[in-house]
């Protein structure tokens, strides 16, 4: 049986402009992970995500639930699953921290 990973890319457009405190920087949705989901790779879940981790990987963002701050649209889409809690595995990274990272 396969794995697959969903979601979607959020993005601050606002933060930008007024800074990432200011009320406008609200999250948006940007992109859904099914345009970039292009096969089984279970070394970038693992890696990621602690998701068949078979390879001892040390997971980057495991388990940490829905956010806080997340935008109403993914909310909505969330709903639409049953909410967060019922939806297997939900996490999220932050670009900052996969750019910091030492592939």
């Amino acid at each position: 049986m396969s794995t697959d990973v969903s979601g979607t890319i959020e993005c601050r457009p606002g933060a930008r402009l007024w800074g990432p405190d200011d009320e406008d920087a609200v999250w948006e949705l940007g992109i859904d992970l099914f345009l970039l989901n292009r096969g089984n790779a279970y070394d970038g879940l693992a890696c990621l995500f602690g998701i068949r981790n078979s390879f001892g990987f040390r997971p980057l963002a495991e388990g940490r639930g829905f956010p806080d701050d997340a935008s109403d649209g993914l909310r909505a889409e969330f709903a639409g699953y049953g909410g967060p809690h019922s939806v297997h595995g939900t996490t999220w990274v932050t670009w900052a921290e996969l750019a910091a990272t030492d592939w």
